[in-house]
């Protein structure tokens, strides 16, 4: 019989608590059942824990177990946030020398849809499900999506409709009507919700206002009329990141008006620049009852 050391539990060399530690996507396929729907989805899953300064190392074994519990005993579960929220319950029950928890789930989600021509298309999308505890008593899970989409710049339409002014005096007023030049950027947005107790968030409704203030998603197959729908409804409605963000949580409000003021929510908007060798990003992260004040302020 081999007598096998503890090296984990042994005192580390220099006694400083360790935030965060943990594993990075471990991939497990993973069946959801949402009403009379089932989707089958691979996930990949990040779990990570504190570990205390008296430590030398995490049990990671104990983290793949606690997951490995979860799904293979449950096969089909009602919500990949909730799949997130057991993760992290059993993990602490597991390490007693932890005293929080996150976890995320996340998976390629895939849509069918129908073009404005009425293609058949396929638009992936990115699902979350988020839990955070901390000292075994406060407990956030929350639900998310991750969403591409286009948007046209506002500050230098305006500036090149300044320049075609120069350029063709005397029409200004139907300058002033008409979308001018300015340059197009894919963005990403990423918006989550924390889910209150007896309550259900739908991806597909995040999904819905996300794409109401983007215009639509981003999808491989664009027609000539398609693309030229994009890139007009684009130029039409030209926004910052931070119109973007600022838009998303209002109709967040508006859809959730009876969610509670300390729910959760955190929304990022990230261009990826044409004419810049970096991103614009924007991001509100903050609960319900701050944007309530917000608006009413």
């Amino acid at each position: 019989m081999i007598d096998l050391i503890d090296v984990q539990a042994r005192k580390p060399t220099y006694a400083i608590p360790v935030n965060r530690v943990g594993v990075r996507g471990i991939k497990y396929p993973v069946r959801v059942k949402r009403g009379d729907r089932e989707i089958d989805l691979l996930t990949e899953i990040d779990i990570f824990v504190n570990l205390p300064s008296t430590r030398k190392g995490a049990d990671f074994s104990r983290k793949i177990e606690a997951i490995n519990e979860i799904i293979l005993a449950r096969k089909v579960v009602p919500s990949i946030e909730e799949l997130s929220s057991e993760i992290a319950s059993r993990t602490l029950e597991k390490l007693n020398y932890s005293s929080s928890c996150d976890v995320t789930v996340s998976a390629d989600y895939l849509v069918e849809k129908r073009s404005p021509n009425n293609s058949p298309i396929i638009v992936n999308y990115k699902i979350l499900g988020e839990t955070h505890i901390r000292g075994g008593n406060m407990k956030e899970t929350m639900v998310g999506v991750v969403v591409q989409g286009i948007n046209a710049c506002p500050c230098a339409m305006e500036t090149t409709r300044a320049l075609i002014s120069k350029d063709f005096p005397g029409n200004d007023e139907i300058l002033s009507k008409i979308p001018s030049i300015t340059h197009n950027q894919r963005n990403l947005v990423t918006f989550k919700i924390e889910v209150p107790p007896n309550r259900n968030i739908e991806a597909d409704e995040l999904i819905e206002l996300a794409e109401k203030v983007l215009g639509g998603s981003l999808y491989s197959l664009l027609k000539r009329i398609d693309e030229g729908n994009l890139v007009y409804n684009a130029h039409k409605n030209p926004k910052f990141v931070e119109d973007i963000v600022r838009e998303i949580a209002n109709l967040a409000l508006q859809k959730y008006h009876d969610f509670p003021d300390s729910a959760k929510l955190y929304i990022e908007s990230r261009s990826e620049e044409s004419i810049h060798p970096h991103d614009a990003f924007a991001a509100i992260d903050t609960d319900f009852g701050d944007i309530r004040k917000s608006l009413i302020a």
